[in-house]
């Protein structure tokens, strides 16, 4: 087999694997297809939910929380209170969460013969993604949106948007490209002036769950397997509407680039299969062998380039990509060979168990069978099926609560000296452009200061809140007495 050494290659746009809508889908401007639920795999802090609030408001949806880590559900219920919101399903994920129908069989031996650096991070993220999908499943949903809770910007109208491409799609996401949404090592390939764009993302995802859809395995890029078959059937949509990600800095802990290698080597390899035209059974030990061999020379080649970088991250830049290095020489062939063979065979399973999945009479009902608790929202048949939606009034005494800023905006404002202005992205050809590699404001090191002016602003805010909550409740106690 000599057909891949001449064009197997790391990519650096994966644009033509994700289509930009077909004749018959809905119009922009229409009211389009229903979305029921958004999902949020939520980490930080309960402030950090008011963008999923406000888009669930306007789509008058359900709200799924999934918490963990610095996220708690007595936090999120309060936070949730403040904000008159009453459509949200809030689970709290126990650590080492697991349950029959996310035990896989060939995975997990796999997982154990990887380098010892992948280990080095643990994220449930997959895990929450997949209670997502089967919660969906469970209650009767067919459209959700999985949202991430760093992600911002999204106007209702293009969630709407990119819902509506779901009657061509069985799964459409959108283009996250400020702050871009890429691995450690696609960052420094940007950043020491290398080409390098954006993909589709789990982080804003419509999925249609009466298609045939996969789960998210346990590894760094889980999104990109997630849609794999829908992008080699051509099922992948991408809506190029934009929405932002929060600042952070790539390249502050060089073990984290180690950490994402195995999964970037299985997603860029596994699509840049489907550039040369090729299914998944062609990924073969010898594919692997030719792969491995295209991303080392990646990797050296933007590791040359370092000095292109800003001084103060050339020693940064360099460490990560050392330590990606280091991981990628004890991945072998054979190893990225028996994942996907191992990955295939748990896909199959997890389609039979899929099938079988029942609707269950209530949302209490379904986090039974799957073993978790919630804190409900007041009238949880509401939220159950389509048909009985719910919608989002705002009753006498209650008061008409303003909308967070994003991060970014509080961000901004609390430290636009030292910031200076935005990065916004380009146009060009009629697509919206990654931002120019050589434009290195992205990535200017202030999280220190962003999320102390955040959380001075968040707290006031909130505090604001509570007050005019509780003097309207007063005010309302002494009218009817009087």
């Amino acid at each position: 087999m000599n057909w891949y050494m001449a064009g197997i290659r790391q990519h650096d746009t994966h644009s033509d694997l994700a289509k930009q809508g077909e004749p018959g889908s809905p119009p922009a401007d229409a009211v389009g297809l229903h979305l029921d639920a958004i999902i949020v795999p939520g980490t930080r802090p309960a402030a950090y939910l008011d963008h999923a609030v406000t888009l669930a408001r306007a789509a008058k949806c359900s709200l799924v929380i999934l918490c963990s880590h610095y996220l708690h559900a007595r936090e999120v219920k309060e936070y949730l209170d403040a904000r008159s919101f009453s459509g949200a399903i809030v689970i709290e994920l126990p650590p080492g969460y697991s349950h029959p129908l996310f035990n896989f069989r060939g995975l997990p031996g796999i997982k154990d013969r990887l380098p010892p650096a992948c280990s080095n991070h643990v994220t449930d993220l997959s895990m929450k993604r997949n209670v997502g999908l089967v919660l969906a499943k469970m209650l009767g949903w067919r459209r959700i949106f999985f949202l991430d809770d760093d992600i911002r910007d999204i106007s209702y109208s293009d969630l709407q948007r990119t819902v509506n491409m779901l009657s061509s799609f069985s799964a459409a996401g959108m283009w996250v490209t400020e702050f871009p949404d890429n691995s450690i090592v696609c960052h420094a390939n940007r950043i020491t002036g290398g080409s390098q764009d954006v993909f589709v993302t789990g982080a804003a995802l419509a999925v249609d769950c009466e298609s045939d859809i996969g789960f998210f395995p346990d590894i760094y890029n889980e999104d990109w397997l997630f849609f794999f078959d829908a992008a080699s059937k051509g099922e992948l949509g991408n809506s190029y509407l934009k929405a932002t990600q929060l600042y952070y800095y790539p390249f502050a802990n060089a073990e984290r680039a180690a950490w994402q290698e195995f999964g970037d080597v299985l997603a860029e390899g596994l699509y840049a299969l489907l550039h040369l035209g090729r299914d998944v059974a062609q990924a073969t030990s010898e594919y692997w062998g030719a792969f491995l061999d295209a991303r080392r020379h990646f990797l050296e080649a933007t590791l040359s380039r370092a000095d292109e970088a800003p001084p103060d991250m050339q020693d940064e830049i360099t460490a990560s990509l050392q330590s990606a290095l280091k991981c990628l020489n004890e991945i072998t062939p054979d190893l990225c060979a028996r994942y996907v063979e191992a990955w295939r065979h748990d896909l199959k399973r997890w389609k039979r168990r899929w099938a079988g999945i029942r609707v269950m009479a209530s949302v209490d009902a379904a986090l039974a069978e799957l073993g978790l608790v919630t804190t409900p929202a007041d009238n949880p048949k509401r939220i159950l099926h389509p048909q009985d939606r719910a919608v989002m009034t705002r009753t006498p005494g209650q008061v008409a609560i303003p909308k967070f800023e994003t991060l970014r905006e509080m961000a901004e404002r609390c430290s636009a000296q030292s910031l200076g202005p935005p990065v916004h992205a380009e146009k060009r050809g009629g697509r919206r452009a990654v931002n120019p590699p050589h434009d290195h404001r992205q990535y200017r090191r202030r999280p220190q200061v962003m999320a102390a002016g955040y959380w001075v602003v968040a707290t006031v805010h909130i505090s604001v809140i509570y007050c005019q909550t509780a003097a309207m409740r007063i005010f309302s106690r002494g009218r009817v007495s009087t």
